[in-house]
């Protein structure tokens, strides 16, 4: 994932001219960690600072093969939790400030190191295309245009971006 990603700004260094954009390696079982029936650790946190947006980005690249299916805890908070998250953050700093626009996005994703022909017999009913993954938010490092997409889901890059536009605002 480290490579993936220091290649990516690499490539696409024009995107992010007016950014500041830090990748921290997030300290298992004492860094950042959600409990929502047990305690998940996201193994890296990616924070892109814009004016006065903040995008933090919480990744976990694992192996799936034991999630399951999408109703496993780790999955459920890369969905639903994390915007939950979201919201009583901002709202606790809306409440400390007189600015009504807090600039805060908070996302998680999963990083599967298993190949998508392998999951795809035995997760759930086995019947789930790589899209209802990524509407889940797992992505497979197998992929490209995996770092691409995960950017273009929170919103910090566009496609037509990638030809030499800007990021979204």
């Amino acid at each position: 994932f480290l490579e993936d990603f220091k290649n990516f700004l690499n490539r696409n260094n024009n995107l992010f001219r007016n950014n500041d954009i830090f990748l921290l390696r997030n300290l298992s079982r004492k860094g950042i960690g959600f409990f929502i029936s047990s305690g998940f650790y996201p193994d890296f946190i990616i924070w892109i600072k814009r004016g006065n947006k903040q995008h933090i980005i919480f990744i976990d690249p694992k192996g799936i093969r034991n999630l399951g299916n999408f109703n496993d805890d780790k999955i459920q908070l890369c969905t639903t939790h994390i915007k939950e998250i979201e919201k009583r953050i901002k709202e606790e700093l809306e409440a400390e400030s007189e600015d009504t626009t807090v600039g805060l996005q908070l996302d998680a994703f999963i990083i599967s190191t298993s190949f998508y022909n392998d999951i795809k017999k035995i997760f759930g009913e086995g019947n789930y295309e790589k899209v209802d993954f990524e509407n889940h938010n797992i992505f497979f490092q197998e992929d490209n245009d995996y770092i691409e997409k995960i950017l273009k889901k929170v919103g910090v890059v566009n496609y037509p971006a990638m030809n030499g536009g800007s990021l979204n605002d």
